[in-house]
């Protein structure tokens, strides 16, 4: 088992606040409603009301933050896989087999959860807003006006809410599907989410090309000018994250089960992490840092880690290549390298990246 980073802070944040409101919406809207009495018809007014501020507020933080760092393409609908995603909902989660989609940091939703977001997000709670607000600044005109009037409203409002807490039920069950019962909503705590060791390798793997590939869209041409060039302009389309965004993510793999690397020029290694450190310490290698990189390498995995490098010094960048290391006992372990070139005065001076453990 693994955990890999997944949820920003604002993320986490906006999802359980939303929670609590939405909860807090559904208990006081329903003894409006006269389903139950617990606190009494005015103070549930109250609160529903005050409740219904805090949360249209919310929704313009969510809603700027979504378009702002381009999130909102997440939700969108697509068809890819979403045959598959319905066979393994109604017959593979129960037998074990493996899930027809990855989450990733760029990635979280399969073809379903983007269907039902979409749905929830943009269509549902706009509705229960409009509906909402209607209810608050013009029950009075509705009413006097005809006096059927504000009966749709109310069938509107209150389906709306029906919706919503037929949702959470289902949210809330779905998310013990995961590797674990809790996987899920710890991940939503702390960002991290718990994965078979098989489906974080391609997670991480996922996450760690988008890097590269973004870290490619900022280079500099020689005017001193951004040059996107080198960035393929329909992954621009689909993914465009903000800069702050990608740093908090490469920090992120830093800290996680992924190995993180700097080389010079020369081919030395500059830095490295404690993860790269334990995944070597089967090896003689020792201190990295000043070594070059076709240390402790068989003759062919020289060859290979070499023409790597001389790749990425072209401007290039490199995903899950496998090369070789020796351990001191004489085995050979093997690990995938993805890695992109840095620059300084709008030349390459290094690259940097990440190696992930492959099982022998």
């Amino acid at each position: 088992m693994k955990k890999v980073y997944i949820y920003r802070r604002f993320e986490r944040f906006w999802h359980w606040t939303q929670t609590l409101i939405i909860l807090a919406l559904a208990l006081t809207g329903f003894e409006i409603h006269g389903s139950f009495s617990l606190m009494g018809f005015e103070k549930a007014v109250m609160i529903h009301d005050n409740a219904a501020y805090t949360y249209m507020g919310l929704l313009l933080l969510i809603f700027f933050w979504l378009f702002i760092t381009g999130e909102w393409r997440m939700y969108m609908p697509t068809k890819k896989k979403i045959f598959e995603q319905v066979k393994y909902y109604i017959h593979g989660i129960f037998n074990d087999e493996e899930h027809p989609t990855h989450k990733t940091m760029f990635n979280k939703f399969n073809p379903l959860q983007r269907a039902t977001y979409f749905g929830l997000e943009f269509i549902i709670i706009p509705i229960m807003v409009i509906s909402g607000l209607l209810y608050i600044f013009f029950a009075e005109s509705l009413q006097y006006h005809n006096g059927y009037a504000l009966e749709p409203v109310a069938y509107i409002h209150v389906g709306g809410a029906f919706v919503l807490v037929g949702f959470i039920i289902a949210h809330v069950y779905l998310t013990t599907t995961g590797y674990k019962p809790l996987s899920a909503i710890k991940a939503m705590v702390t960002g991290w989410e718990e994965m078979s060791d098989e489906e974080a390798e391609v997670a991480v793997r996922a996450n760690i090309h988008m890097l590269m590939r973004f870290s490619q869209r900022k280079i500099m041409n020689a005017d001193g000018e951004e040059d996107n060039t080198l960035f393929d302009e329909s992954l621009s389309q689909e993914i465009d994250q903000t800069n702050a965004m990608m740093i908090d993510f490469q920090k992120k793999l830093k800290e996680s089960n992924v190995g993180y690397f700097k080389i010079d020029l020369n081919g030395n290694y500059i830095e490295v992490n404690d993860v790269w450190l334990r995944l070597y310490s089967t090896t003689n290698v020792g201190n990295p840092v000043g070594k070059h990189i076709s240390l402790n390498r068989t003759d062919e995995d020289k060859k290979a880690v070499e023409k790597i490098y001389d790749k990425i010094m072209k401007g290039n960048t490199v995903t899950g290549s496998m090369v070789g290391r020796y351990n001191t006992d004489g085995t050979v372990s093997y690990h995938t390298i993805s890695a992109s070139p840095f620059y300084k005065n709008n030349k390459v001076a290094g690259l940097e990246g990440y190696i992930i453990d492959k099982a022998n």
